[in-house]
This record gives structure tokens, C-alpha cells and sequence, in this order.
């Protein structure tokens, strides 16, 4: 049996961001064209640009859902905040 049904929403949301900020720069007829222009660029030029933002964007905001939503999963299963453990003081055994 699949188990899609535990796979959170922000997990699917996260997926469907990058899968976007992936492939719709990769549709080249989309863009393959001079005009409009911006700033003298042909459109070729800048709508490129403007993905380079649009996917730093994307997958920015995938990765908060996915560290929010992982962090809510260890706090449920009691495992605590893994980025506490990293800023603990070391033993002296650890040294």
C-alpha cells in the first residue's frame, strides 16, 4: 500500500516549488524571442536573469517549509531541536 498519505503538505508544496523553479526556465520557446525588451535586453536576456531571482526565491521557501515542518516532526517524536544539540557546549570527553 502507498504511503502518500503521511507525506505532509508542506513537503508536496516544497516538491512542486522546485520542480517549477527547475523546468520552467528549461522551456526555451517560451522565451526564445527578442521583445519585449527591458532596459534595451532582449527578452531572451532577462527573463533568464529574472529566473536566476524567481528560483533563489523558490527554493528558499521550499527549504523553510521543509526545515519548519521537519523540526515539527522531531518535536512530536521528542528527538528535540537538532540545531540545539549543535550549539551545546562540548564534554570534556569530546575534546
Amino acid at each position: 500500500m502507498f504511503r502518500l498519505s503521511a507525506v505532509r503538505p508542506a513537503y508536496w508544496i516544497s516538491g512542486v516549488l522546485v520542480v517549477l523553479a527547475v523546468v520552467l526556465p528549461l522551456l526555451v520557446p517560451m522565451y526564445a524571442k527578442e521583445t519585449p525588451r527591458l532596459w534595451g535586453f532582449p527578452f531572451f536576456y532577462w527573463y533568464q536573469l529574472m529566473w536566476v531571482f524567481l528560483s533563489a526565491g523558490l527554493v528558499a521557501v521550499a527549504y523553510k517549509l521543509v526545515r519548519g515542518e521537519e523540526r515539527r516532526r522531531r518535536a512530536a517524536q521528542g528527538l528535540g531541536d537538532p540545531e540545539s544539540a549543535d550549539l551545546a557546549p562540548a564534554k570534556e570527553d569530546d575534546r
